[in-house]
């Protein structure tokens, strides 16, 4: 009896482990399944939103990077049209009012002159240039040589700068050129009257520019500028200018957002002017589309002329790329970037190869936790099997329950649901199982984040950044010595920012051969904010000084133009002060700026305590008052921006101005690059390791 109920509690127990067995093994590979099948569901929509993020990122970043180097272009030509109609302004007036002006002369290049700027006359045919009514109006045109000059030295880009007139005189500005004497060794005739830039500023009656066209002397290719000129209503001439189409190259190369991209610009009738391919669809001097009557680059050139914006994927050769255009609208012209959509892509396909190799890992992990559970469930059952039946089915029942729970919840993550949580304790590897799950879902939901995060401001600020920082540098004196031809002074200055841009500057520049400006202004805050403020300040300035105006007035003007819409409350502090090179006086006028420094010949540097006007952008109706500075042979005066004074050391202590002047005294007698470079030097050295937290602006000046 006890041997048949032995065997029956035997067979029935068998026939129980048998079947907790069959239960367990087959909930632990639908728990395997529905890992995988949860694994492929994640990594296809983890595909589907990196591939629609990184898409819109980089073809976001694309349009803005057309549209801002589009704006530098027509911006740049803008001002460059806006100099071109003060230059006629100023010649209306000169025109109108004789009698203000009086005679200047313009010395007439020799053969010895080639290759230097200087102003020079040029005549037509039927021109004398010894009767008395051309002698009388070249003396008149001759005051406006200075300001020909100081444009032409503005933008580097530039050909030349001249005024033509109906009586076929022409003032020209610029390097004097063997193209100027015929074969004879006679000064060639010219006849500004014939060009397309006078005729199309003369018929319009307003500011315009010409299409592209060779240089008359150069052959280079460059687009004219020219604005009419008026005596008492009556047209009487254009000033005009030339600038190389070379000049603008480099501000479209910046369109491109990798080395894979290109950009090109077309013109107003579609034709590619500048491109960075050398060959196939968007080679220089090609149309876009031409010869295809249904081509899409066509259609898109066709939008692009039309002053369209906007973004569009076709086939560049044999390719499918981005294009983005963008209008230069003062020319009609429109910039075109490209990039092919396989770069778009590369990110993506980065990412997810990552996330594959993540997976297949985490997987791995999962199947030897899965073996683990089974190898002990077998050994349990072996074990259990010489218990009786009671005590098996309770075991089984425990082992069966945690794989259930598990299960329920792993289907019950689905979509983006991918929150995971196990609260059950049962010490074994089913715990390892839910806890490496969790894990992995825990990692999953951090992928996606790490998606939105790497790809939000990829390389948008590293963009707009570098283009800020070369505006910033190109628009600054640089060169030095700046004026190799003018030995009456020596002048160097720097200026070095604490952010990649920053809201100091410094300027200096001729308003005719007799005077020189100084300009030493720093711009409240700091950043691209300041940066804007800065380059608006210095255009403002600078257009008023060479308009004539005097120091104050000419800071009169700039506060009335800062003011006038000042939402930002910012302000600049300036020092500006206009040198008479054959006198030496300087005539200055001080808007909330630093004392400047002066060293009298064999003496050394102290602070000329200058009455302070308020600061510039400040407040409206301020009149800032003029005061005079003599300086002799041997003199240099020192100007300097808060940044000297302020800087600081680890312990926050201030440079000051008295270590300054200490710093300017040590060898007063050296060139005022060196005496820069002194203090320079001697800020480095009390700062130490701290860091920089104000912009550092120096300017010297030696009176020869």
């Amino acid at each position: 009896m006890k041997k048949k109920i032995m065997r029956i509690m035997m067979i029935v127990s068998s026939l129980l482990l048998a079947l907790v067995v069959l239960l367990t093994v087959q909930m632990i590979f639908r728990v395997r399944t529905i890992l995988i099948q949860n694994a492929e569901k994640s990594g296809n929509q983890v595909d589907e939103y990196s591939d629609k993020a990184m898409r819109d990122q980089l073809l976001q970043q694309l349009s803005a990077t057309t549209r801002g180097c589009s704006y530098i272009v027509n911006d740049n030509l803008e001002n460059f049209a806006g100099t071109v109609t003060i230059m006629a302004d100023a010649a209306t007036d000169m025109y109108s009012h004789p009698e203000r002006y009086g005679s200047s002369v313009v010395k007439i290049p020799e053969k010895s002159d080639i290759g230097k700027s200087m102003g020079q006359f040029l005549f037509s045919e039927e021109v004398d240039p010894n009767s008395p009514s051309v002698k009388e109006e070249i003396s008149l045109l001759a005051n406006m040589q200075g300001s020909l000059l100081a444009m032409y030295g503005q933008f580097p880009e530039l050909g030349a700068t001249n005024i033509g007139t109906e009586t076929g005189l022409m003032l020209l500005a610029g390097p004097v050129l063997p193209e100027r004497w015929d074969k004879d060794g006679n000064y060639a005739s010219f006849d500004p009257r014939q060009r397309p830039w006078y005729l199309a500023a003369k018929n319009a009656r307003r500011t315009s520019f010409s299409e592209i066209k060779e240089d008359y002397d150069t052959k280079k290719l460059a687009i004219m500028c020219g604005s009419p000129i008026y005596r008492d209503g009556e047209f009487v001439g254009v000033a005009g200018a030339g600038i190389y189409l070379e000049g603008i190259e480099s501000v479209m190369m910046n369109a491109r957002i990798s080395d894979q991209g290109n950009s090109c610009i077309i013109d107003e009738h579609g034709m590619i002017i500048f491109s960075s391919q050398d060959e196939g669809d968007l080679k220089t001097q090609t149309i876009l589309g031409e010869g295809k009557k249904d081509s899409s680059l066509k259609k898109l050139s066709e939008k692009a002329i039309s002053g369209e914006r906007g973004l569009e994927l076709l086939e560049i050769n044999g390719k499918k790329c981005y294009l983005a255009y963008s209008p230069i609208k003062v020319v009609g012209w429109s910039l075109i970037s490209i990039v092919p959509e396989s770069t778009v892509l590369a990110p993506k396909e980065s990412l997810l190869n990552s996330l594959n190799i993540n997976r297949i890992m985490e997987l791995t992990e999962v199947q030897k936790v899965l073996r683990t559970a089974l190898t002990t469930v077998l050994a349990f059952i072996v074990v259990i099997a010489l218990i009786t039946v009671v005590i098996s089915n309770m075991l089984s029942r425990q082992l069966v329950k945690p794989v259930e729970e598990l299960t329920a919840k792993v289907r019950a993550i689905e979509g983006d649901q991918l929150d995971f949580e196990w609260t059950e304790d049962t010490g074994d590897e089913i715990q390892e199982l839910a806890t490496s799950f969790g894990f992995m879902t825990e990692r999953m939901k951090k992928y996606i984040v790490d998606i939105q995060a790497a790809t939000a401001e990829k390389e948008r600020i590293g963009v707009e950044l570098a283009l800020a920082t070369e505006i910033q540098a190109s628009i600054l004196p640089h060169d030095f010595p700046p004026f190799p031809d003018r030995r009456e002074f020596d002048i160097y200055a720097m200026m070095e920012p604490a952010r990649e841009v920053g809201g100091d500057f410094y300027d200096f520049f001729l308003i005719d051969d007799d005077h020189l400006g100084l300009v030493m202004a720093d711009v409240s805050g700091k950043g691209i904010p300041a940066a804007l403020y800065m380059m608006i300040s210095k255009v403002i300035l600078q257009s008023c000084a060479m308009l004539g105006k005097s120091a104050a007035e000419a800071l009169n003007k700039m506060n009335e133009a800062l003011t006038s819409n000042n939402k930002t409350d910012m302000f600049v502090t300036v020092w500006f002060g206009i040198l008479e090179i054959s006198t030496g006086i300087i005539s200055c006028a001080n808007a909330g700026h630093e004392y400047p420094a002066i060293m009298r010949k064999d003496g050394k540097f102290e602070l000329f305590k200058d009455k302070h006007g308020f600061v510039i952008g400040g407040m409206e109706g301020i009149k800032y008052k003029e005061y005079q500075i003599e300086i002799g042979h041997g003199d240099k005066l020192f100007l300097y921006t808060d940044g000297v004074a302020e800087a600081t050391d680890i312990n926050n202590k201030m440079y000051g101005t008295s270590r300054m002047i200490e710093a300017l005294n040590k060898d007063p007698d050296v060139s005022p690059q060196q005496i820069v470079k002194t203090v320079r030097a001697d800020i480095s050295e009390f700062v130490g390791e701290a860091e920089q937290f104000d912009d550092l602006t120096m300017l010297c000046l030696e009176f020869n």
